[in-house]
């Protein structure tokens, strides 16, 4: 008796479950499969936990957003290791993307020149170095590809013949600086009484010039991002009004981010004396460490000018007569967060573009009761790095930079406004503006 109303109570409980999941819509078989790692995504993610130190910028401008302007010429950058000493045969592929990231409907001939899969030819073997790894790079575009297109796109890097085993998808944008289409911008001081000392605040007119914009309300559509990072992009902003040749995108609160703070600094350039931000260096059991100095919650201090690279890294070897890309080492980097007492609702993790700006297993810090503080390991290459310490509350994965780094008004940041239009009859969304400000309150 007891097993048969056990078996009932698991059909009912399973039944109720699927209903539920069928009345929000949610696929089980796609949930699942999102959470393999194999499964593509259309944002900066690496597929195996030996694929490192992922850079892809304008060439020769490391900190600088990924966009490649049709009328400029600079190509874009892709670097990245393998921590191995076999050679792996590589390809890559570009996939065109809408405003949101979505894939388009256009074929790889509709937006490219030449083949639509590439084998990654450039690569080096790491030199003098504990840590063996090869490094491999490649120009986008290059003589064999050219992009036709202007719009969003993802980098696909994928085991030679099959594209279903990625090693990891990169995204960058591309825009045709010759629409005619210009942004004026200022960024200040948040208006609302409520925000005024810890947001920013981005208004803007986009000027079409002799482009035509038929319908602003429903062809445009108007991206801002903070430091190069989708991951707390403002969307969906319409214009206020339309007055003469202009549209004005001059709001209170949409266009409203937090100010957050200067990003700490470590200095692991090398791998034998102690560089800012770190307490001390060794080399032990095969590998080289970095302890950095304890770190202290920065929420109730005011705001400090401190010069940063807003939230990015730099690969350096301080070492003469090196090349920074293979012969620099890689270092175990031990962080410390103090704090009296744990976390009660949530976890800690270390944040930046050290972690793709996601939140990342093994930036996940863990709290040691004796010490009193957070605590965690990360695998880097010699180089400068900004990060952060955010906090992530149970059930919701969005980090929240404000808790240990606090927010002021007077931070410096980058910030990028993107222009898309697709106008009755396009089956694509055209980027034909980019702005970038840097904002300084000094």
């Amino acid at each position: 008796m007891t097993n048969r109303l056990i078996l009932c109570s698991l059909v009912i409980l399973t039944f109720n479950c699927e209903m539920l999941l069928a009345q929000f819509n949610v696929s089980t078989a796609a949930e699942t499969a999102y959470y393999q790692e194999d499964y593509l995504r259309f944002t900066n993610h690496n597929y195996l936990p030996n694929v490192k130190t992922v850079m892809l910028y304008p060439q020769g401008w490391p900190l600088s957003a990924p966009i490649y302007d049709m009328n400029n010429g600079t190509p874009l950058e892709l670097h990245f290791d393998v921590l191995d000493s076999t050679m792996g045969n590589y390809m890559f592929t570009l996939i065109h993307c809408d405003h949101d990231w979505t894939e388009s409907d256009l074929d790889p001939q509709e937006y490219l020149t030449g083949p639509a899969e590439n084998y990654l030819n450039e690569y080096e073997y790491s030199r003098n170095t504990f840590q063996r790894y090869i490094h491999y790079s490649i120009q986008i575009p290059n003589f064999d590809i050219e992009i036709t297109k202007s719009g969003n796109y993802i980098l696909m890097v994928y085991q030679e013949g099959d594209k279903e085993d990625v090693v990891l998808t990169r995204r960058f944008s591309v825009v045709e600086s010759g629409s005619g289409v210009t942004v004026s911008s200022n960024v200040h001081q948040a208006t609302r009484v409520k925000e005024r000392y810890s947001h920013q605040e981005v208004d803007f007119e986009i000027i079409p010039g002799r482009y035509s914009i038929t319908n602003p309300y429903t062809d445009l559509k108007v991206v801002i991002l903070q430091n190069h990072t989708w991951e707390s992009a403002k969307t969906d902003l319409q214009p206020r009004f339309v007055k003469d040749n202009s549209l004005d995108y001059n709001y209170d609160g949409e266009n409203t981010f937090y100010g957050i703070n200067e990003f700490r600094l470590i200095d692991i350039a090398d791998t034998r004396f102690t560089g800012q931000g770190v307490d001390r260096v060794s080399y032990t059991n095969q590998e080289n460490h970095a302890y950095l100095e304890q770190n202290k919650s920065r929420s109730a201090i005011t705001y400090l000018q401190n010069p940063d690279m807003n939230g990015w890294f730099f690969i350096k070897n301080d070492r003469p007569g090196t090349n920074a890309t293979v012969d620099s080492d890689y270092i175990k980097t031990h962080f410390a967060l103090h704090t009296k007492y744990p976390l009660t609702n949530g976890d800690v993790y270390i944040f930046g573009a050290l972690t793709d700006w996601q939140l990342k297993p093994e930036a996940k810090m863990t709290y040691d009761q004796t010490a009193l503080e957070y605590t965690a390991e990360l695998y880097l290459k010699q180089g400068l790095y900004n990060y952060v310490y955010v906090s992530v509350k149970d059930g919701v994965m969005e980090p929240d930079l404000t808790s240990f780094e606090g927010s002021h008004y007077e931070t410096e940041n980058d910030y990028t406004i993107l222009i898309y239009h697709r106008p009755l009859g396009l089956d694509y969304d055209r980027l034909i503006a980019v702005e970038e400000i840097k904002y300084s309150n000094n």
